[in-house]
């Protein structure tokens, strides 16, 4: 699995050599969640996008979230689109013409990560089981933290044995 892309603090990771070891990265943001983020799908889309790491806070490119609502409506509606799909859908959202380079390196990216699987030529987020969003996410990022806390908590308990 790569590292996700928009986490900038791989830029140094030549300088302590563990970091070789580095299978990939997960950044989860503890936000806040007033009512106004609430009302609106695009603010809602950004909030998401920011608190699952998949975006910085001064983050200025709107292609990753166009995407990513895309994404997200077509897997409510339990459709797994093609990239010719999601093309077609920025292309209606965005009044604009997408460029598909750029679009396919986004879920590319997302594909790196795991959270988004293609089969068939169909994007899904997880394994496309049809389960709900909420659930995808959670199980995706839990299984990201229990498994990297598995090997944190071996080298603690080694740590605790030779400071005795």
């Amino acid at each position: 699995m790569h590292n996700y892309y928009y986490n900038l603090s791989l830029r140094n990771r030549d300088m302590i050599p563990e970091s070789r070891l580095i299978r990939s990265e997960l950044t989860i943001r503890e936000l806040a969640l007033p009512d106004d983020v609430l009302l609106a799908k695009k603010s809602l889309i950004r909030w998401l996008a920011l608190s699952l790491g998949m975006i910085l806070p001064n983050e200025s490119r709107r292609l990753v979230l166009d995407i990513l609502e895309a994404l997200f409506e077509f897997q409510v509606k339990n459709d797994a689109p093609t990239t010719r799909d999601i093309l077609a859908r920025l292309k209606e959202t965005t009044k604009s013409e997408p460029n598909p380079k750029a679009v396919y390196y986004h879920l590319q990216r997302l594909k790196d990560v795991g959270i988004l699987t293609r089969k068939k030529g169909r994007y899904h987020f997880g394994d496309g089981d049809g389960k709900r969003l909420r659930e995808t996410f959670r199980e995706f990022y839990m299984d990201k933290a229990d498994n990297a806390f598995t090997n944190i908590e071996r080298a603690l308990e080694k740590l605790e044995n030779s400071c005795k």
